[in-house]
């Protein structure tokens, strides 16, 4: 039993890991059609941004996160300004415009003298080394994991409200589904697609804060999660919220299961994220080829 219930904390840990990762990528693409493939490397650059000022200026603890989360919007308030408005119809070359950048935000973590050797460092937060032991499980969890539970949760809850309450979010929700109707309806894309950006590399910059004080920062670590979490989107259609949390925890619930109860299956763990993406690909593939058949029948 309590094995059981260590495998189950430690699937809705590492869950919450790529949900956070994979809500903001799903922001983005649900509201412009862009695959945001820069979201992991902007956190990553922004988290060493926050552990410079920490650590190295001795900047108190929250006015360094809070200005790693500021570089991060304003750098994708600049992104959309330069390159994302002056490609605008154009998705797939906005798409790999965010691979472009990605590349270049991994590039500038390795050039800097004092962050390229600097691997694996410990993030300091406040809450380092607390925490609260669970009784029926005989496990313990840090605080700083609470948090980023609470975390998960509440950016959940948020972009849910966001887009389906807001005057701002069916805005969004409007541009992405039909550009044309949205325009003649009022709705300023020029208007609206910075706040996108903004939103969606500032939560990128607030997931690292998160995940570094647990992780440590370490570029491929994180970058390693940013792939899983880009297969949980592809499990949401890379539009669908509820269905993105639920493949991350599906996703991390496989890991751990492999781990604890399989740990002679080398490799298996790893191969999930791949496994799953697979499948898929697979099932959305048979899909839509079942519905042309359909439609062709009825043509006929």
């Amino acid at each position: 039993m309590e094995e059981l219930l260590q495998t189950l904390i430690i699937a809705v840990i590492a869950g919450s890991f790529y949900s956070l990762i994979a809500l903001g990528m799903v922001l983005v693409y649900r509201t412009t059609g862009v695959l945001n493939v820069a979201h992991g490397g902007i956190g990553v650059l922004c988290g060493f941004v926050a552990w410079d000022l920490i650590t190295l200026r001795h900047v108190p603890y929250y006015l360094g996160v809070l200005t790693g989360i500021v570089v991060a919007v304003l750098i994708g308030l600049g992104f959309e300004r330069i390159v994302i408005r002056r490609l605008a119809g154009r998705p797939d070359l906005q798409t790999i415009s965010t691979l472009a950048l990605f590349i270049l935000a991994e590039g500038f973590v390795f050039i800097v003298p004092w962050w390229g050797n600097t691997w694996g460092q410990l993030f300091p937060s406040p809450l380092l080394d607390r925490t609260v032991r669970i009784p029926l499980a005989n496990y313990s969890v840090t605080y700083d994991q609470i948090v980023l539970l609470v975390a998960t949760a509440a950016v959940f809850g948020g972009l849910a409200y966001l887009l389906r309450r807001t005057r701002l979010g069916m805005a969004m929700r409007a541009i992405s589904d039909d550009g044309t109707a949205a325009r003649l309806m009022g709705v300023r894309s020029r208007l609206i697609s910075p706040v996108v950006w903004g939103l969606a590399f500032g939560l990128s910059g607030l997931t690292t804060m998160l995940l570094a004080p647990i992780l440590f920062l370490d570029n491929q670590s994180l970058t390693g999660l940013t792939l899983k979490a880009l297969t949980v989107t592809f499990i949401g259609g890379l539009v669908s919220l509820p269905l993105t949390v639920a493949g991350a925890m599906g996703l991390a619930l496989l890991e751990a299961i492999s781990q604890v109860y399989f740990p002679g299956a080398k490799g298996l763990a790893d191969a999930w994220p791949f496994i799953l993406l697979v499948l898929v690909l697979a099932a959305r593939f048979a899909r839509q080829h079942g519905s042309l058949d359909d439609q062709a029948v009825v043509r006929a």
